[in-house]
């Protein structure tokens, strides 16, 4: 593999790294439609909300079985559902995640022109004062913009949140496109005089319309900063200065643009004063109170403001020891300029203007976490990339250290699938090769200096990557009940387990067609009580540790492997390296009452 800082010319660096931008790009799809990816568990619930409110033939007001969970995101990520799915007709998980991906590769494919284009047209030191020629900058940019889009795609944040249903990538998209569009043109765009706030008061109103009217704050906020320091190339105090008015009734007019198309959702939805009390009240204002008191919440617990303070670095899970090196290295950096002529470009100060803002903003509210960091999360990759070549190599071999024992984690994974399932032929030769090769690859970058760089920038997702192919059997036919089972099943009451809200739409999926009915079970494989889920339905649906049968006086009809949504804490951690086989895996029976 060749260094993207020494390109030879025996190999096309630029081509190749983007076309192993593209492959990690295309391997976002491999187990798409699958009932094992990592996501939000809320996922299923808003499918639930999506599914109903398509039954009813209508696009408002939105339906739910629950009436605590109805009016909780605005309605354009269940049009987007209803609309994929055919209003029912093709209602599958791949199809409702097809637009989470568009909008994940249109993310990636922006980090990587911005990158691209500061590298192409920005001055750089090293470079110049090593006497390399405009051709040589002109490919480092290439390589630079791929190993971007790559990071992006890499980070774990990326992966869990931008595949799935219930998805941050839409609000990203539109979000992050905005800071986008101004660090590509920052002169012209600060410039305009309506037509920049237009759009971008349209852009902010789409992502509203995915997330909430909150988010035009953190825009605002991060917008106003950009006017400031960037247009005007001031400090942010230094308010009363030549043009302040203007630029202020800009920031104002975007954000009351993006606020009326999201209140646009009041206009046409049968029942806004649901809309009110559901959504604005109990949604957004509630994440501004708490009963222990706004101090006591904010230095304490998993909502206190630390979560904020390390959010970019834990989105990026394999990454970590990496972006915290890119913060380091942009640290140093500013502390060498100090005192010199030497700036920040433009592009680069609005990437950290919108880090900075979204952070600041999300720590005003009592309920914190590292999901309202996602839409600057493209921005981290970008700054990655800047500080590439200046990033302590040390931090690339933590980060490899981390990405080689995550891949041996996904070795675990499917050492418990084998064991569990008891067929040595569960995975190709071809996934524990691809697992030796990672783990090799790992070792080798972390103490061969030219290797290091390069390989760090593919081992976060060949970990990911790892994590799909390690559950993918599970997905298919060993999750799945016989056809003539589903069959048996069209019309009639089953009962399910689930142990989060919504956990039974995926039912939903799994036997198409039959009537689910929900029973609480925090843990599955311990419920006990099947002869009272006979009261309820002909049918249901038990799960059970490897080698335990479902039940004394029932009829086992099929079954199915699952991967256990919630591990018990009295197993402790211990558990998934002496018994991976029952801290993973579970099996599910289908049965019913044996006849009297």
């Amino acid at each position: 593999m060749t260094s993207p800082e020494k390109p030879t010319s025996r190999l096309p660096a630029p081509t190749l790294w983007i076309v192993l931008a593209v492959l990690v790009a295309l391997g976002y799809l491999f187990g798409l439609g699958g009932d094992h990816i990592p996501r939000n568990g809320d996922e299923l619930v808003y499918a639930h909300i999506s599914r109903l409110t398509a039954a009813t033939g209508h696009w408002l007001p939105l339906v739910s079985s629950y009436d605590f969970m109805r009016n909780t995101k605005p309605p354009l990520l269940f049009w987007q559902a209803m609309v994929v799915g055919g209003w029912g007709d093709h209602w599958t998980l791949l199809n409702l995640r097809l637009p989470s991906l568009a909008y994940t590769w249109g993310i990636a494919l922006m980090v990587g022109l911005l990158t691209w284009k500061l590298f192409r047209s920005e001055t750089n030191p090293s470079m110049l004062s090593s006497g390399v020629s405009a051709e040589h900058r002109q490919r480092h940019a290439k390589v630079m913009g791929a190993i971007a889009a790559i990071v992006y795609l890499s980070f774990f944040s990326t992966y869990r949140y931008g595949r799935p249903y219930l998805t941050s990538a839409a609000e990203t998209f539109w979000l992050f496109g905005v800071f986008f569009a101004v660090a590509w043109s920052p002169a012209k765009l600060l410039a305009s005089r309506w037509k920049f706030p237009l759009l971008a008061g349209i852009a902010i109103g789409i992502g509203c319309l995915y997330k909430s009217f909150a988010m035009v704050v953190p825009v605002g906020f991060g917008l106003a900063l950009c006017y400031q320091m960037v247009g005007a190339k001031l400090a942010p105090w230094k308010i009363f200065r030549r043009g302040i008015v203007p630029d202020a009734v800009k920031v104002a007019a975007i954000c009351l643009i993006g606020l009326g198309i999201f209140g646009l959702w009041f206009v046409i939805d049968p029942q806004p004063g649901e809309v009110w009390r559901e959504f604005v009240v109990g949604e957004n204002a509630g994440k501004m109170n708490s009963s222990r008191g706004y101090f006591q919440t904010a230095f304490s617990g998993s909502s206190g403001i630390l979560t904020i303070l390390t959010g970019y670095f834990s989105n990026a899970l394999f990454l970590l020891p990496l972006s915290v090196g890119g913060f380091w290295a942009a640290w140093r950096s500013y502390r060498q300029r100090a005192g010199t002529a030497q700036t920040l470009s433009a592009a680069e100060k609005v990437m950290w203007l919108w880090l900075l803002a979204l952070a600041l903003v999300f720590m005003l509210p009592t309920q914190r976490s590292t999901r309202y960091l996602i839409p600057a999360m493209p921005a981290l990759a970008v700054v990655i990339a800047l500080y590439w070549e200046r990033i302590g190599r040390i931090w690339f071999s933590l980060t490899l250290l981390v990405c080689l024992i995550g891949t041996l984690a996904m070795g675990l994974i499917g050492y418990g699938a084998l064991r569990a399932t008891q067929n040595s032929g569960l995975y190709s030769p071809l996934y524990w090769l691809f697992l030796a090769a990672t783990v090799l690859a790992c070792g080798v970058g972390m103490f061969k200096k030219e290797w290091t760089r390069p390989v760090t920038a593919l081992a976060g997702f060949a970990v990911l990557f790892a994590l799909a192919w390690a559950t993918n059997p599970f997905n298919g036919e060993l999750g799945r009940f016989r056809a003539d089972t589903n069959a048996r099943l069209l019309g009639q009451a089953v009962s399910v387990p689930s142990n989060f809200n919504g956990h039974f739409e995926r039912y939903e999926f799994i036997i198409p067609g039959a009537k689910i009915v929900p029973y609480y079970a925090e843990q599955p494989v311990d419920y006990q009580d099947v002869d009272a889920l006979f009261k309820t339905s002909r049918y249901a649906l038990v799960q059970r540790r490897v080698g335990q049968p479902p039940c004394a006086q029932c009829r086992i009809l099929d079954e199915r492997w699952d991967l256990r949504s919630r591990q018990d804490e009295k197993d402790g951690t211990m558990a998934a390296f002496k018994t991976p086989e029952t801290y993973w895996y579970a099996k599910e029976y289908l049965v019913e009452r044996l006849a009297p």
